[in-house]
């Protein structure tokens, strides 16, 4: 192959896909609801493969675009004017990109100092308003987070946090948004058949919202959420969680996957984040109870030829020098591993690893699986 193999790559005829070994990571757990089944609890599933068949009867919206709108919400904050920054709002501008591409309807975007806890909750109730029954509702954050044990919370009961700013760019108690708050506003905003989505990448050990609180059993909901191994200081590593997720978006793309589930995405996401950040971040997905990440396909497909920030900045002889113009913060690089970076794969063996846990029941073609039905 033209370019270096990653540790442990695999020879498939003439193409070659990359394989770290995975058994060496160690944070591999599985929360489970007492005697219930995984996939059916509201369980969150960390660092480990899952379903990814394709068992739903809604295709993305863009095979139905005049019934189907996605409503996208991006909120994202770099802590300039804090003593923790991060920089959060490359990769989300990555998300903000691939949004367009995809022929996203309805697309709010709120950066830095307009992600105040008034303007975060007014944007949820005015882009849940427009959602249809078969409608996607996706809610991007990438920023910091904050346990309940921070936030003297615990003992109430709630969950985590997301931090938020206020008018000034500062942080205080006051501008602390539980997660759970933020899920019961777009609860309450969207029809009970819309599909929901939250994509939240933080570099705090927690995840900031629990699809098990609240009111959403039985609803088509799934979160999917990238935070930073507990037992290392919290830094800024450029938002590793988003770009593992368009790396796999972009991967899916290039094998002529265009109509694929929520679960199947989650397992490409977990494959970038080992082949080319090293497993630095955490990873976890979590279905409403009484459903699961096989029955939702993933709403986000953009048009042949797609790639991803990092795909577009990575050349011969490194990065490009307007990384930044392209959505890749500086802090983003000292963690990946470029010659893991537009490497060619074998198309059957992919396909066979994001399928997962599943019995390879694909979709291979732009059509939804039986009707657009809401079930």
């Amino acid at each position: 192959p033209a370019e270096p193999l990653p540790p442990a790559a695999r020879r498939t005829g003439s193409r070659w896909l990359g394989r770290r070994d995975t058994e060496e990571k160690v944070h591999w757990t599985l929360e489970r609801g007492d005697g219930e089944a995984v996939g059916m609890s509201g369980a969150k599933v960390l660092n480990q493969q899952v379903d990814g068949s394709a068992s739903y009867k809604r295709a993305a919206p863009i095979f139905h675009q005049e019934d189907h709108k996605m409503h996208v919400l991006i909120i994202a904050t770099d802590y300039k004017h804090t003593g923790r920054p991060l920089s959060c709002t490359a990769a989300a501008r990555g998300v903000e990109e691939l949004s367009r591409q995809c022929g996203v309807q309805w697309l709010t975007s709120l950066y830095d100092d307009e992600c105040t806890p008034e303007r975060v909750l007014k944007a949820v109730e005015q882009t849940t308003s427009k959602c249809g029954p078969d409608d996607v509702y996706v809610l991007y954050f990438a920023g910091h987070g904050m346990g309940a044990e921070h936030t003297g919370a615990e003992a109430a009961g709630a969950g985590e946090s997301l931090v938020l700013v206020d008018r000034n760019g500062q942080v205080s108690s006051s501008t602390l948004l539980p997660g759970d708050e933020l899920a019961g506003a777009v609860l309450d905003g969207v029809s009970p058949e819309t599909r929901v989505l939250f994509i939240v990448d933080t570099c705090h050990s927690g995840t900031p919202l629990d699809l098990r609180r609240g009111r959403w059993e039985g609803r088509q909901v799934i979160a999917l959420t990238g935070t930073q191994d507990p037992h290392l200081v919290e830094e800024d590593r450029g938002s590793i969680f988003t770009h593992a997720l368009l790396l796999a978006v972009d991967k899916l793309s290039k094998v002529g996957r265009e109509n694929y589930s929520v679960g199947m995405l989650f397992n490409a996401a977990l494959h970038e984040n080992e082949l080319v950040f090293s497993g630095k971040q955490d990873l976890t997905v979590q279905p409403a109870p009484r459903f699961s990440v096989d029955a939702m396909a993933w709403p986000l497909v953009p048009p042949p030829g797609y790639q991803a920030p990092l795909s577009r900045c990575s050349g011969p002889e490194g990065f490009r020098g307007d990384a930044a113009r392209r959505a890749v913060s500086m802090a983003l690089v000292p963690h990946v591993r470029q010659e893991a970076l537009n490497v060619p794969v074998s198309i059957e063996e992919y396909i066979s690893h994001v399928q997962g846990q599943s019995l390879f029941n694909l979709k291979l073609h732009r059509a939804c699986n039986a009707g657009c039905s809401a079930d």
